[in-house]
This record gives structure tokens, sequence and C-alpha cells, in this order.
């Protein structure tokens, strides 16, 4: 039987350590083994056990300012988890414990290079349960003035992703057609770091955000100017991350979903709100087997909808 029809684990654990991007405290994060049908859950080692594990999904998503912030219901929050969870999701990595000894997931270079690297270090473990698939049915939609988001029914998933900043230097970027698959990930989107407005820096520090921030983990951006001494990974490097933080967001669905996502000027509060919109309503998706997925598509009602 192929191996993607079931739920995987990484076989090693593994540890890393940075700075919280917007906290900007030290954090030690371990990753470990889980049993299947667990998901990917995130344990805060320095709150009250029993009370400090978060599982990464969809309805725990509590902020979306910048990043991707979860949290339970006794209050225990993890931020920040975007860039790790992209590398579970176009790994394959559906269970997975993420042990963290502070609030927030280390930035590291700003992308989800080590995190990807780290996983295919370790390998990953196939476990007994059947992976299932979200397979989208009927188009969603969320606008936030210019900004939206869309999914609809597809044979894959795939992307197509639209920036506009006022700065120069980035100003209107497109990708078309992206699969969002692994081989993609690694070949093109998983490098492609994060990034701010130079004139931002002192505005976000006062309100909490953006206090780990350097030129070691992230593109600071003057105008029509990068400030980074070793410029760009792609030139195209802005939109490549919103496809990275794409991968993550909609990995909050607890499953892989097969769709098409376009977006324009879409964020982490955009990504959200479709994940949240597609799944509160049943009628907008089947929830199936991975290997029945793959034949999803030979029911003629589907191809009729599409």
């Amino acid at each position: 039987m192929k191996t993607q029809y079931y739920q995987h684990t990484i076989n090693t654990p593994f540890t890393c350590f940075g700075r919280g991007l917007h906290t900007g405290v030290p954090v030690v994060m371990k990753v470990l083994p889980a049993e299947e049908n667990t998901g990917r859950t995130f344990v805060r080692r320095d709150c009250l056990s029993g009370q400090n594990e978060v599982r990464a999904i969809w309805f725990n998503v509590r902020d979306t300012r910048l990043s991707t912030k979860i949290g339970n219901r006794f209050g225990v929050t993890v931020s920040t988890v975007e860039h790790v969870m992209a590398a579970f999701a176009a790994h394959g990595v559906d269970n997975v414990k993420i042990v963290l000894d502070g609030p927030e997931v280390p930035i590291l270079e700003g992308s989800s290079r080590t995190f990807s690297d780290l996983i295919l270090a370790s390998g990953l473990k196939r476990q007994k349960a059947r992976r299932r698939m979200i397979v989208v049915r009927r188009p969603v939609e969320v606008n936030h003035g210019d900004k939206w988001g869309r999914l609809k029914a597809a044979t894959e998933m795939s992307a197509d992703m639209t920036i506009d900043f006022d700065a120069k230097v980035i100003g209107r970027q497109k990708l078309s057609g992206i699969k969002m698959d692994e081989d993609t990930f690694i070949r093109s989107i998983r490098d492609a770091r994060t990034f701010g407005m130079m004139e931002d820096v002192e505005n976000l520090a006062r309100n909490g955000f953006a206090r780990g921030a350097s030129l070691k983990n992230a593109i600071v951006v003057n105008d029509d100017k990068v400030m980074n001494p070793e410029g760009l990974f792609y030139p195209n490097e802005f939109v490549r991350h919103k496809v990275l933080d794409l991968y993550g967001d909609l990995a909050m669905a607890g499953a892989p979903i097969i769709g098409h996502f376009s977006g324009y000027k879409s964020g982490h509060q955009v990504n959200a709100e479709l994940v949240s919109q597609l799944l509160t309503d049943s009628s907008n998706f089947s929830f199936v087997d991975a290997e029945l997925a793959e034949r999803f598509w030979q029911d003629s009602r589907m191809r009729d909808i599409a």
C-alpha cells in the first residue's frame, strides 16, 4: 500500500532553540513522536501540567495579527506556529508533540528551512491509522476590504497568491498555479523569510510585536531598499513567504485539504477565517480516506461543481 495513505509521525526527536519573533523571549523547542490520531499538539513546559497542551487546530486559533497564535480553554497560548506547521504539513507529519519552555515558537532564520531540515534528518515513521483528507466541495470566500481569499474544488491542493505593497522593492508580486506539495515546498517555498517595514519597527515593538526581529531572522524593507546585507534569496521572496504562511495556516484544518486557493493580499486573518468557514458547514467539504480522495473526482457530480 502507498505510504501516503497512512498517518505518519517523526522517526526520532529533535531540538532547536532561538528567540520568539514577537516576544523576543529565548525558547527551547523539542519535537517528539506522537500517537496516531492525536494531531499536532504544542506543550508549554513552563505552564501548569494538565493545562499546558494546545492542539494546533482551527477552532483553537486565538489571534492572527502578524502571526498565528493558538490557545486552549485554560488561557495557555503559543504564538507564531505557522512556519513549523508549514513544515509538518509539507512533509506529511500528521502526529507530533512540540514541547516549548516559552510562549512562542523560535523564529530561527525567519522561514521554515531549519524545521524542514530537521524533519528530513529525523525521517518519518508510518503508523497504522489511515490518513484522511478534506476535499472541498463548494466554494467558500472571505473578504476584508480589498483583501480576500477563496477555496474551491480541485483535483489537488494548489494556490494562486497575489500581494501588493506600497514599498517599491516589493510592489505587486504574484505566483500562479503553485502545487502545494512537498517537492514545491523544498524547492521554492521553505527558504522564503518573513518581512517587515523599517518605518513600522518602533510602533510594532511598542505594541508587543517584533521584539525579537533582526536582520538575521527577517527581511527589513526601507521603501526601495532591502536592508539585509545578503539581499533576497529570490526576486519574489515576499510572495513566496506568503505561500509558506498559507501552508501553515491551512494545516490548522487538522487534515490535508484538496482544493484550489486563490488570494489577494491575504494573510493569517483571511486564511484562518477561510478554514473556519470551510469546516463549519459540512456541505462545503467531504472528509474521506486518502486513497478514496484520489478517486473522488471520478464522481461526475464533483466535476459538475468544479
